[in-house]
């Protein structure tokens, strides 16, 4: 009996040491995106249908879902975002959802994101729920989740299975952060030409002419370089006003020659000859 049992143990170390990583089901998958300033990352696994009826079969209406299967589905966000009229810290989350069969779904981000599926699952943890429209779309064999509608503030997180696409839409605040770095850098004190400059063409993207201007003129006071004074020609064009634009342009195109910087003297005399057009 004895020699049984140690064989039995030795057989079962044996087995754990020679532990193998092997294929399963549902394989973990990640999607990343960048939205205005902010990462946005999701963790989950993804099963298939594999001819299965899947919602209101498989996935239970009225019922609470990992959103995938596996460990509960994982967001990731470097700075807060807004989801469901809500503002959420950065941080990690798990994320949920209750399917409806009339295509009004509950999306759940819980504060909890360890959570092993649904076990542990605690109400009281989730941080914000919104009501999303689960729409008819293209056969989707493997559940998938990723972004879609991306712009500098905002993006939704698609979810597809079967012939269902549910959006998750959410915004982040990209202006706040692109000022807070502005400031950071500024305070920092290293290369404040280059910095006054990229906040120049910040604030000239975001048509904010006159801050832009400010910026343009700080970077020169710091270190007058033909691409600063491409930057201001840049701006006062944007302002409409060419003539201002023109002068600025041929000063710095005199200063791409004297830096002997051919592919920016190139560039800098193109634009000027096509507003002198104008």
């Amino acid at each position: 009996m004895k020699k049984t049992l140690v064989t039995l143990t030795t057989a079962l170390f044996a087995l754990s040491a020679t532990a193998q990583e092997l294929p399963v089901p549902s394989p973990l998958g990640e999607v990343e995106q960048k939205v205005g300033l902010t990462e946005v990352e999701i963790e989950y696994s993804r099963p298939s249908a594999k001819g299965r009826t899947i919602f209101g079969e498989l996935v239970k209406y009225d019922e609470i879902w990992r959103l995938g299967a596996n460990m509960a589905t994982k967001l990731e966000i470097s700075t807060p975002i807004t989801v469901g009229g809500k503002e959420i810290a950065k941080g990690e989350y798990s994320m949920q959802a209750i399917p409806a069969e009339n295509g009004d779904w509950t999306i759940i981000i819980n504060s909890d994101a360890g959570l092993r599926g649904l076990s542990g699952y605690d109400e009281k943890k989730d941080v914000v729920r919104l009501t999303a429209k689960a729409m008819v779309n293209s056969y989707t064999e493997t559940f998938t989740m990723g972004f879609d509608k991306i712009t500098a503030t905002s993006a939704v997180i698609a979810i597809e299975w079967e012939k269902l696409r549910v959006e998750v839409p959410f915004t982040v605040d990209t202006d706040k952060i692109a000022k807070a770095n502005i400031e950071a850098a500024i305070k920092e004190g290293k290369d404040l030409d280059k910095v006054y400059a990229s906040a120049a063409s910040y604030f000239s993207n975001m048509e904010d002419y006159k801050t832009a201007l400010m910026y343009a003129d700080k970077s020169l006071g710091v270190k007058k370089t033909h691409q600063a004074m491409f930057t201001k020609a840049g701006i006062l064009k944007a302002n409409g006003d060419i003539k201002g634009a023109i002068k600025a342009g041929k000063e710095a195109l005199e200063l791409a020659n004297k830096a002997e910087s051919k592919g920016w003297a190139n560039y800098i005399e193109g634009n000027v000859k096509a507003w002198e057009k104008k």
